[in-house]
């Protein structure tokens, strides 16, 4: 079978996790029964309700699996919405915060980019078959800037702030 190619773009947020078309809290529940209520995703025989309340901010996103986990999720939200095949290759665009882009670079692309493949898991009683082809990092906000050069032009210097749920407490 000849799997489809996708590139998904993901905030991995202190507060909320972004795709393109979907927004969703990065908080998770974990049981070993099936939820009767939330969105949840099922791996390796534990299920997660995704969504749920809001994680405790972590000096490393790679310090447990949740940040995983909550990938797995959105990448099956991006193809569910996306109407796209559940076997399908991923190419992962994420941002990190620039202060710490040269310091976590390596490791979150690791973190993403694990040997498991390809990464079988359920979500919402749908099974999903997804082949990480590769991780691409970039500063958050690049992609504003890259689309507006012009505000760049004849300027000493620019401030880009990401304004997320931290940033504003």
């Amino acid at each position: 079978m000849t799997y489809q190619k996708i590139t998904i773009p993901l905030d991995h947020g202190n507060r909320n996790m972004k795709t393109v078309e979907e927004v969703f809290t990065s908080g998770l529940a974990e049981s070993d029964l099936k939820p009767v209520l939330g969105e949840y995703l099922q791996y390796n025989g534990k299920f997660y309700v995704c969504g749920t309340g809001r994680q405790t901010l972590v000096r490393s996103k790679t310090s447990n699996d949740n940040y995983y986990l909550l990938t797995m999720a959105a990448i099956a939200q991006e193809i569910r919405y996306r109407r796209g095949e559940r076997k399908t290759d991923v190419v992962l665009a994420a941002g990190l915060p620039l202060a710490s882009f040269g310091r976590e670079k390596k490791g979150f692309r690791e973190y993403l980019f694990r040997k498991e493949q390809p990464l079988r898991f359920r979500y919402e009683d749908e099974s999903y078959e997804i082949r990480i082809q590769d991780v691409k990092l970039f500063p958050q906000g690049y992609s504003a800037l890259a689309l507006h050069p012009e505000y760049l032009k004849n300027e000493p210097s620019v401030l880009l702030v990401d304004i997320g749920g931290w940033t504003v407490d």
